[in-house]
């Protein structure tokens, strides 16, 4: 039988976010809001004029941006991997041959 996982309720930008995360996740979850919050923080520091809204904008770009970066380097990284293999494998079809 599995236990049922409790709600958790963060605070972003005043709005309460109730997440229901299995067991696994719950880390992951607290570590995401950890992450938003203390962009938002750096943020309204750095831009104290700025309304949560746009705050709330510019924080979803960052981390979009961020992600779409990581993305493309890990594509390029498997890339590279996948050539390596391939001349590996060439390079050790020569010496069986």
């Amino acid at each position: 039988m599995t236990q049922m996982s409790q709600d958790i309720e963060y605070n972003v930008l005043g709005c309460k976010v109730r997440v229901r995360p299995d067991q696994n996740e719950t880390n992951n979850a607290k570590a995401v809001v950890d992450l938003i919050n203390a962009e938002i923080q750096q943020l309204k520091n750095s831009r104290p004029q700025l309304r949560d809204t746009d705050v709330a904008v510019l924080v979803a770009l960052k981390v979009a941006t961020e992600k779409m970066q990581l993305e493309d380097e890990y594509k390029q990284n498997i890339f590279k991997l996948e050539e390596s293999l391939e001349t590996a494998l060439q390079a050790l079809n020569v010496e069986t041959n």
